[in-house]
């Protein structure tokens, strides 16, 4: 699988599953995420991904038939069945290799982005750009291009997809601090 990868424009990050691979329908463990462009993202790009993926693999016409729905695009638009922001574009990426996971901030050893290892510090709703590689596929009569997820950057918080929510921020607090000023080590252990 050659293919054409590209790193995308900012997108919603969507049903992640980045750091622990789940079974497919046919059992097989993959890794995968969807990744959601609002209503003006510029998407053009990816298009042209998306074509010389088609030529790539069916030749000069492939993107005729595209067109005329004859081969699968891995764009969706349905996002009103799915609950994403109105008029948004989005598709699955899929890997059977771990992808890897940045932060937008740079490592200080490195000046690289720094890596997420944390399944806790990524969540459906963040703001994300991604490497993917746009490839076609012609599997048992199944003709298109599909999308290879090879690398996320979390770039900024966003509003949570799922109801997720930090037990700090699920509850008041209904008592006073205690006076911690009297225990040895750590005073967190001490209560419990």
């Amino acid at each position: 699988m050659a293919g054409i990868r590209i790193i995308t424009p900012e997108a919603i990050l969507s049903y992640p599953v980045l750091f622990e691979p789940r079974a497919d329908k046919k059992g097989n463990l993959k890794y995968s995420c969807a990744l959601v462009f609002t209503a003006g993202t510029d998407i053009s790009a990816m298009m042209q991904a998306i074509e010389q993926a088609a030529i790539e693999k069916f030749g000069d016409k492939a993107p005729a038939l595209l067109k005329k729905g004859r081969l699968k695009s891995p764009l969706r638009d349905d996002w009103d069945e799915k609950g994403y922001p109105e008029d948004s574009i989005f598709f699955n990426a899929r890997a059977s290799r771990k992808p890897g996971v940045v932060a937008a901030y740079a490592d200080p050893r490195t000046g690289k982005p720094a890596v997420i290892s944390d399944p806790d510090a990524v969540y459906p709703g963040q703001i994300v750009r991604a490497s993917v590689t746009f490839y076609g596929f012609d599997v048992e009569g199944n003709k298109g291009v599909a999308v290879g997820l090879n690398n996320i950057q979390i770039l900024r918080d966003g509003d949570r997809l799922d109801s997720g929510r930090a037990a700090q921020d699920e509850f008041d607090a209904v008592a006073p601090a205690p006076d911690l000023s009297d225990l040895d080590g750590d005073p967190l252990a001490d209560l419990a």
